[in-house]
Protein backbone atom coordinates (compact mmCIF):
# COMPACT_ATOMS: atom_id res chain seq x y z
CA UNK A 1 0.00 0.00 0.00
CA UNK A 2 1.76 3.26 -0.82
CA UNK A 3 1.43 6.20 1.53
CA UNK A 4 0.91 9.85 0.15
CA UNK A 5 3.07 12.08 1.49
CA UNK A 6 2.97 16.05 1.09
CA UNK A 7 6.28 17.80 -0.03
CA UNK A 8 5.31 21.27 0.51
CA UNK A 9 3.81 22.18 4.53
CA UNK A 10 0.51 22.74 4.80
CA UNK A 11 0.55 26.67 5.33
CA UNK A 12 -1.02 28.22 9.00
CA UNK A 13 -3.84 30.19 9.56
CA UNK A 14 -1.28 32.76 9.89
CA UNK A 15 0.33 32.68 6.94
CA UNK A 16 -3.00 32.46 4.84
CA UNK A 17 -4.23 35.12 6.35
CA UNK A 18 -1.15 37.43 6.05
CA UNK A 19 -0.80 36.55 2.10
CA UNK A 20 -4.65 38.04 1.90
CA UNK A 21 -3.84 41.24 3.67
CA UNK A 22 -3.20 44.25 1.14
CA UNK A 23 -0.98 46.00 3.76
CA UNK A 24 1.48 45.20 6.71
CA UNK A 25 0.37 45.35 10.16
CA UNK A 26 1.69 46.82 12.74
CA UNK A 27 0.55 46.79 16.79
CA UNK A 28 -0.24 49.83 18.20
CA UNK A 29 -2.54 51.29 20.64
CA UNK A 30 -4.56 54.88 19.10
CA UNK A 31 -7.28 56.13 20.80
CA UNK A 32 -10.29 57.42 18.16
CA UNK A 33 -13.92 57.35 17.75
CA UNK A 34 -15.73 55.63 15.29
CA UNK A 35 -19.19 58.25 13.96
CA UNK A 36 -21.84 56.46 12.12
CA UNK A 37 -25.94 58.02 11.00
CA UNK A 38 -28.69 55.79 12.80
CA UNK A 39 -31.84 57.24 11.46
CA UNK A 40 -31.34 60.30 11.46
CA UNK A 41 -28.71 60.71 14.80
CA UNK A 42 -25.72 60.59 14.84
CA UNK A 43 -23.93 58.03 16.90
CA UNK A 44 -20.28 57.89 18.49
CA UNK A 45 -18.49 55.54 20.18
CA UNK A 46 -15.10 55.29 21.12
CA UNK A 47 -12.35 52.84 19.95
CA UNK A 48 -8.81 51.52 20.75
CA UNK A 49 -6.68 49.82 17.40
CA UNK A 50 -5.24 46.58 18.33
CA UNK A 51 -3.04 46.91 15.03
CA UNK A 52 -2.89 49.52 12.09
CA UNK A 53 -2.13 49.58 8.69
CA UNK A 54 -2.14 51.43 5.51
CA UNK A 55 -5.50 50.49 4.64
CA UNK A 56 -7.28 50.08 7.98
CA UNK A 57 -6.91 48.56 11.51
CA UNK A 58 -8.22 45.90 13.92
CA UNK A 59 -9.79 47.75 17.17
CA UNK A 60 -11.86 47.26 20.06
CA UNK A 61 -14.98 49.46 19.80
CA UNK A 62 -17.69 50.30 22.22
CA UNK A 63 -20.84 49.42 20.26
CA UNK A 64 -21.93 46.65 18.22
CA UNK A 65 -21.26 47.89 14.63
CA UNK A 66 -22.98 45.64 11.66
CA UNK A 67 -20.62 44.57 8.59
CA UNK A 68 -20.49 46.40 5.91
CA UNK A 69 -21.91 49.78 8.14
CA UNK A 70 -20.36 52.68 6.47
CA UNK A 71 -18.39 54.47 9.16
CA UNK A 72 -16.05 57.87 10.12
CA UNK A 73 -12.95 57.34 12.07
CA UNK A 74 -12.10 60.41 14.54
CA UNK A 75 -8.13 60.28 15.67
CA UNK A 76 -8.07 61.93 18.95
CA UNK A 77 -4.95 63.10 18.78
CA UNK A 78 -5.03 65.01 15.45
CA UNK A 79 -8.47 65.28 15.04
CA UNK A 80 -8.02 64.10 11.45
CA UNK A 81 -11.24 61.75 10.24
CA UNK A 82 -11.41 59.03 7.71
CA UNK A 83 -14.31 57.03 6.09
CA UNK A 84 -14.28 53.64 6.60
CA UNK A 85 -16.34 50.54 6.02
CA UNK A 86 -16.94 47.87 8.50
CA UNK A 87 -15.12 44.43 6.89
CA UNK A 88 -15.39 42.21 10.04
CA UNK A 89 -16.82 41.38 13.41
CA UNK A 90 -15.83 38.86 16.03
CA UNK A 91 -18.65 36.95 17.54
CA UNK A 92 -17.57 39.17 20.33
CA UNK A 93 -19.34 42.41 19.72
CA UNK A 94 -15.90 44.22 20.74
CA UNK A 95 -13.66 43.21 18.13
CA UNK A 96 -14.49 45.15 14.85
CA UNK A 97 -12.22 45.42 11.60
CA UNK A 98 -12.30 48.47 9.42
CA UNK A 99 -11.12 49.13 6.31
CA UNK A 100 -10.25 52.78 5.08
CA UNK A 101 -12.22 53.81 1.70
CA UNK A 102 -9.41 56.16 0.60
CA UNK A 103 -6.01 54.25 2.00
CA UNK A 104 -3.65 56.35 4.00
CA UNK A 105 -1.01 55.13 5.95
CA UNK A 106 -0.43 58.54 7.69
CA UNK A 107 -4.04 58.75 9.04
CA UNK A 108 -2.85 56.80 12.26
CA UNK A 109 0.00 59.47 12.85
CA UNK A 110 2.56 56.67 14.01
CA UNK A 111 5.79 57.67 15.06
CA UNK A 112 8.69 54.90 13.11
Amino acid sequence: MAVNTLKKPIDSLEDRWARMRTHKRVISRVKFLVEWDEDTQKQRANAVTVDVSHSGCMAIVGAPLPLHKQVRLIHRETGRKAEAQVVWRDHEAWDTGFELNKPDASFWDLKP
